[in-house]
């Protein structure tokens, strides 16, 4: 039996109020949607604040060292697509000092420390700010990365394409590339990477290892790692905010478990995705959670200003907060035909269509 804190904000009148009817649905959602909570492994020696925890992730490659970092930013961030803007960066930069800290006393950080920024949405991680919060030294280098054909929650027909490129005051020797990004089906991963490798080889440098950061799939680790090798990388540290994701049918969506939309819509079936998540940060964020949502959802047009590599654009927040509640929509139609269904999940997809059409109205009043 799994043990399931009661939370206020499922524990109500007129829901479930046995705390062992509760762990019997944690459980038929675990395994309704293949969700893998057997991979983890809490990391006790890992001093972080105390609602804050990072897990070790069985993974089956010899040179990786996988890592799940567990916040309560994260996981709203993950669990409620309306948070946009300054709030957006503000639980950022405080979910990346944690995931910073896990990282000083995880690695070495033996050698100089390029970062590389993935634009126009990788620096909404906030990781390079965090790194400079706790003293950590690096030199910094931009690539631009564009899909050129296809449209939002497509990646399936998508040319990846480097539009931009700025690597000025390179270390030299082996040095550690660190890369704060979203990574779906990690094309555009690839792209910079390769673009990195080449920009690094005209001088006297050399990536030794290379870090990742961000919400990250399973799929996208795999490609990550088989490119790093090809590369000569020694070492890839993955540290993946609150889960690694699985990538739905579209290439785009990550979410942490539920219906996979853009399956049901393409084909008319039910499929389900689960991510691997320990838990114990399963059950921090079921109570907030729509089931099927993409966690990340569109990570440039969340942000509310944008660094393109010549200055500043504004994202789509408007945009990104109506495909959210379109995809929200769907999926609450979705989720009722799942024997897994019950009257709490329901209360969760009100709650959040509430909180983006209230965001929705903000926005179109500013």
């Amino acid at each position: 039996m799994i043990t399931i804190y009661t939370s206020a904000s499922i524990d109500k009148k007129g829901t479930l109020a046995s705390l062992e009817k509760l762990n019997r649905l944690v459980e038929a959602i675990i395994e309704g949607n293949n969700i893998d909570v057997d991979s983890t492994e809490l990391l006790l020696d890992i001093e972080l604040s105390e609602k804050s925890r990072v897990f070790s992730v069985k993974m089956p490659y010899k040179r990786l060292s996988a890592y799940i970092v567990d916040t309560p930013e994260g996981a709203r961030i993950a669990s409620e697509p309306e948070i946009v803007g300054g709030e957006f960066f503000n639980l950022n930069l405080k979910a990346a000092l944690e995931a910073t800290s896990a990282m000083k006393q995880i690695l070495d950080f033996d050698k100089p420390i390029l970062f590389l920024h993935v634009l126009r949405a990788s620096t909404g991680y906030m990781l390079h700010k965090a790194f400079s919060s706790l003293n950590i030294q690096f030199s910094e280098a931009f690539v631009r990365v564009k899909y050129v054909t296809g449209s939002y929650r497509d990646h399936v027909q998508r040319r990846v394409v480097v539009a931009f490129r700025k690597f000025e005051k390179i270390p030299e020797g082996d040095i550690t590339l660190v890369i704060a990004d979203t990574v779906a089906t990690g094309l555009s991963l690839e792209a910079a990477l390769r673009t990195a490798y080449e920009e690094l080889s005209k001088g006297n440098s050399r990536i030794e290892d290379l870090i990742l950061y961000g919400f990250i799939s399973k799929e996208g680790i795999e490609k990550t790692y088989d490119v790093s090798q090809r590369l000569g990388i020694r070492k890839l540290y993955v540290f993946a905010m609150q889960d690694i994701t699985p990538l739905a049918y579209n290439k785009y969506d990550m979410p942490l478990y539920g219906p996979d939309e853009s399956y049901w819509s393409e084909r008319g079936k039910l499929k389900t995705l689960g991510s691997i998540v320990d838990i114990a940060t399963l059950k921090r964020m079921l109570p907030e959670y729509a089931p099927g949502m993409d966690q990340p959802g569109d990570w440039s047009e969340r942000q509310d200003s944008l660094f393109n590599g010549y200055g500043y654009e504004p994202g789509n927040i408007a945009g990104h907060l109506d495909k959210s509640l379109s995809l929200l929509k769907k999926l609450r139609e979705i989720v009722r035909t799942t024997p897994w269904y019950c009257d709490w999940i329901g209360k969760i997809f009100e709650k959040r269509q509430r909180k983006l059409e209230d965001a929705l109205k903000r926005i179109s009043k500013a």
